[in-house]
């Protein structure tokens, strides 16, 4: 028994947005994305008792989990409660535009954290994310987060970051924090075109200016929380990162497709990487194919030994990596924002340490 971490995908690749950097929907394209069904529902959950976890992370993402509609997590949630007895966190990403005063209350009420999509400024944001019609959603996701604040519901925001908004990260920044969001997920953009993945010298300039931006709150005690900064500055204090991709080794959570379908990380939802079915005798159980999955994340390339920088790096994340999964693409990058800001993360740690 230990504590297990699902990723559930109730909607599959459904989306009511049609973003321009999205990596998911075209992996998702040749399958029939249906809504997960309460017997899907059951199974999981008996699946889940006879495993019998010490603790569940249950994050609902999509497409867009909304899109199952309310009653579906009213069912999941009181299955949930009524069949487990152990403790459980839920979690949701969405777009926000399908949320009304009934998600809020029930979110409230069953203490779920909400991540929020939202890339900017109206204009940062309206420039990939857009809905079927072609039409901006800046307006609609604000008046989500306004909902989310009268019903005090936990939410945190996530921002992607491309080729082109990686050039107005301050007024990104400025926009977020002049607006009270002060807890941001900056992702930057696997993306499915050249022009939207991040470029190598893009990734740098993301990485050192998110960092100067948060430095700068930073010092005036006007604290900004940014997750893969956060992260860094719990390596440089001795405490593991709880971002997988920030671990130097893939984890052991689960993708739970709606159909049940069961993958070892969320970027690998493909048959290739397909480790089983909640259909399967014992589905929680790491599987040899799921353990193969997680070893190729081991495997460190000759540039890292040796590294300076490889404590703290770690190698990234093995979506990003390439020759035999051993080096990162965008190894230059981190070497280049390590040089640039670990002087200045080491010493706030130190400082924290000795207060």
């Amino acid at each position: 028994m230990h504590p297990l971490t699902l990723l559930i995908k109730p909607a599959a690749g459904l989306c009511n947005l049609n973003c321009r950097y999205c990596f998911y929907r075209p992996v998702s394209a040749d399958r029939e994305n249906l809504i997960m069904t309460y017997e899907t529902v059951d199974l999981l959950i008996r699946k889940l008792a006879a495993f019998r976890p010490t603790s569940l992370t249950v994050m609902f993402q999509g497409g867009e989990p909304t899109l199952a509609g309310l009653e579906f997590y009213r069912y999941f949630v009181a299955a949930f409660r009524n069949n487990l007895r152990v403790p459980v966190s839920f979690a949701m990403q969405t777009n926000g535009l399908l949320l009304d005063d009934a998600f809020a209350a029930f979110f409230r009420e069953n203490r779920f954290l909400l991540g929020v999509s939202l890339d900017g400024t109206g204009e940062t944001n309206d420039r990939n994310r857009v809905d079927s019609d072609g039409n901006g959603t800046h307006d609609r996701v604000m008046q989500a987060v306004a909902l989310l604040r009268r019903h005090r519901v936990e939410f945190n925001i996530l921002s992607v970051v491309d080729n082109d908004s990686v050039k107005a990260l301050g007024e990104t920044f400025r926009f977020f924090k002049e607006n009270g969001l002060s807890y941001i997920q900056f992702i930057p953009c696997l993306g499915t075109d050249d022009h939207a993945a991040l470029t190598v010298e893009n990734y740098a300039l993301f990485l050192k200016n998110t960092f100067d931006l948060w430095y700068s709150y930073y010092i005036r005690e006007d604290y900004v929380s940014v997750r893969h900064i956060d992260n860094y500055m719990g390596i440089f204090l001795g405490s593991p990162p709880e971002n997988c991709a920030m671990c130097g080794v893939c984890g052991s959570y689960f993708t739970v497709e709606a159909n049940g379908d069961l993958y070892p990380c969320d970027f690998y939802c493909d048959d290739a990487h397909r480790i089983g079915s909640l259909s399967d005798e014992n589905p929680f159980v790491i599987n040899e194919k799921h353990r193969a999955f997680i070893e190729e994340s081991k495997v460190i390339h000759s540039h890292c030994q040796g590294c300076r920088y490889h404590d703290i790096c770690r190698g990234g994340c093995k979506a990003d990596r390439i020759d035999g999964f051993a080096e990162n693409r965008y190894c230059a990058a981190y070497k280049e924002f390590f040089a640039y800001a670990a002087p200045r993360m080491s010493a706030i740690a130190r400082r924290i340490k000795d207060a």
